[in-house]
């Protein structure tokens, strides 16, 4: 009976971790170029396997019924492209990112809802400037022309600023999600053949019908869990209260 206070608790620890996802990606839909998480499940006793003896020798037991969250995984599949007609709204097709200078570093999205900031940088509001393939991209107007190359120059006369810079990674599993649809890595990026679409967003690859079945998915299991926990909870005090000497 103790096994299963075990087992429910780790269950309600884990499809409350599943439920912060959801409601992660939920909250993300209308983020440009956002990629949804999804969390996988694993048994205690192979995450013990796993994490401490990966050559399978420690013996903890051979039955675990204790769900726990294994791993977070980021879904990196494209969303669909949205016309938006503002001509700092860039938009990518294919494996890439753009590239994004922070205060602390180099940061990669495919966010392209680009503005100007009050020097002429192109910027990502919220995060930094946009990095060209020679350093921040400054312009002096926002009439501009931003080719399937990502090569930016004046719409009125033809003047070039720079191009886009659009990195690629050979492993995305190197990746760490910071925010939205913002990673980091210490990876070293490499070239990309991604698509620039000027006046285009990528939109967020959540789908909001998936993601609330999945909710209540895990909210039922949840509730579930925590009526049979309160049952083992009176049944224990009954024995409890049985054995007890008068």
């Amino acid at each position: 009976m103790f096994q299963g206070f075990y087992d429910l608790t780790s269950n309600m620890i884990t499809q409350n971790r599943n439920l912060n996802i959801i409601s992660n990606n939920m909250s993300n839909v209308s983020t440009p170029g956002y990629k949804m998480d999804r969390m996988m499940e694993s048994t205690f006793r192979d995450e013990m396997l796993y994490r401490y003896d990966q050559d399978g020798r420690t013996e903890v037991g051979t039955v675990s019924r204790m769900n726990v969250a294994d791993e977070r995984v980021t879904d990196y599949t494209e969303g669909g492209i949205r016309e938006t007609g503002y001509p700092l709204d860039v938009g990518l097709t294919g494996d890439g990112f753009f590239v994004i200078q922070t205060g602390n570093g180099e940061v990669y999205t495919r966010n392209g809802s680009f503005n100007l900031d009050d020097q002429g940088y192109l910027i990502l509001p919220g995060m930094g400037r946009v990095m060209g393939t020679n350093g921040p991209i400054q312009v002096d107007t926002d009439d501009l022309t931003i080719d399937s190359q990502g090569r930016i120059t004046s719409a009125e006369d033809g003047r070039y600023f720079g191009t886009l810079d659009v990195v690629d990674f050979a492993d995305y599993g190197e990746l760490t999600k910071v925010t939205g649809g913002v990673f980091t890595t210490g990876a070293a990026p490499m070239g990309s053949n991604a698509v620039v679409t000027q006046k285009f967003l990528e939109d967020s690859n959540v789908n909001l019908a998936e993601q609330m079945t999945a909710m209540m998915s895990s909210q039922r299991v949840l509730q579930g869990s925590a009526q049979i926990l309160r049952m083992y909870d009176q049944l224990i005090s009954r024995a409890t209260a049985l054995g007890s000497p008068t």
